[in-house]
């Protein structure tokens, strides 16, 4: 059986020999590769070697392989260099199968939408699935040009998506501010950022946001006050001259929602569980005020009314 057929999330492949597979369902985790992927995993490692070795400034780099697609992380131990495979989706979910309440859907989609829109959570909690499923969404029923920004390329946005089309930019000189730059001058509707990960990146995004563009991003962060409080830390960190009251009403202009996410296992399947900082127009007035007054605690208190409302419309828990 090759390992397309197996279900498994991540592969490390040390250059020493050692293998493992983690993610493989009612296993002890992780696990060595069966005999009969053996010869698959080999292949695999070698692949990465001869990639690695052509490319030694890449550390994160995409890699196709007998029919799956992985992002590849290089990881240096005392002992031997490893390669860690995270297994990538083949196709794009659609918005409305991820599990997000209609609700929150209708605002996702609403015409017209600008400015910064961050997807937020923890590591392995599927941001980047829904990043690209909102892109692939909004492109396919409003048109328009999407520009992704990403190292590497992850999901496969590239092409044509109903009344859109999406062109996939990985990011290669200059670092993603850099890319931020490029892309707003392509004339693109969206841009998606990978993730925010600097502050020079941190500082176009928002520059993006405020001159008419939807910028989809994500960002590692427990709740969506801390997206907001960490998108600011970054941005308040470039030395361009600009003051913290700058970023900060940059910021509140700018942010057009935060979509904080997690996966919770319930029963046997894992079910997709979601906290909102939407800038609608009941609450966005005051959640703008207390981003301009630094009063990110109290953004909680706008999350959560957001939540109940929901719960009062008896549609499911977030």
């Amino acid at each position: 059986m090759p390992l397309k057929d197996l279900v498994f999330t991540d592969v490390y492949l040390g250059t020493e020999g050692s293998a493992w597979l983690s993610g493989v369902p009612n296993t002890s985790d992780p696990i060595a590769p069966g005999e009969e992927h053996l010869e698959e995993v080999k292949s695999l490692r070698q692949s990465c070697e001869e990639y690695f070795a052509k490319n030694p400034e890449r550390e994160d780099f995409p890699l196709r392989h007998c029919d799956i697609s992985y992002r590849v992380s290089v990881m240096r131990t005392i002992q031997e260099m490893v390669f860690v495979l995270r297994r990538l989706s083949d196709k794009i979910k659609k918005l409305t199968e991820l599990g997000i309440p209609p609700s929150f859907l209708q605002f996702m989609l609403e015409p017209n939408m600008k400015g910064l829109f961050i997807i937020s959570g923890t590591f392995g909690h599927g941001k980047t699935t829904t990043a690209s499923s909102l892109v692939e969404a909004r492109i396919s029923q409003f048109g328009g040009v999407a520009v992704t920004i990403e190292d590497p390329p992850e999901m496969p946005l590239h092409g044509r998506h109903g009344e859109g089309v999406c062109f996939q930019t990985p990011v290669e000189r200059g670092g993603f501010g850099y890319a931020c730059r490029q892309a707003a001058r392509w004339a693109p509707s969206l841009i998606f950022l990978g993730e925010i990960r600097d502050s020079e990146t941190a500082k176009e995004a928002l520059r993006a946001s405020i001159n008419g563009k939807l910028v989809v991003c994500t960002a590692h962060s427990d709740n969506p006050a801390m997206a907001i409080e960490r998108v600011f830390a970054l941005a308040n960190g470039e030395s361009d001259g600009s003051t913290s009251d700058d970023v900060l009403s940059m910021l509140a202009t700018g942010i057009t929602a935060v979509l904080h996410q997690r996966l919770e296992k319930v029963g046997s399947r894992m079910q997709l569980m979601v906290e909102p900082l939407f800038m609608t127009p009941e609450d966005g007035p005051g959640a703008r005020g207390m981003i301009r007054q630094r009063r990110f605690e109290q953004l909680k208190s706008v999350t959560q009314l957001q939540k109940n409302r929901m719960l009062v419309s008896g549609q499911r828990k977030v």
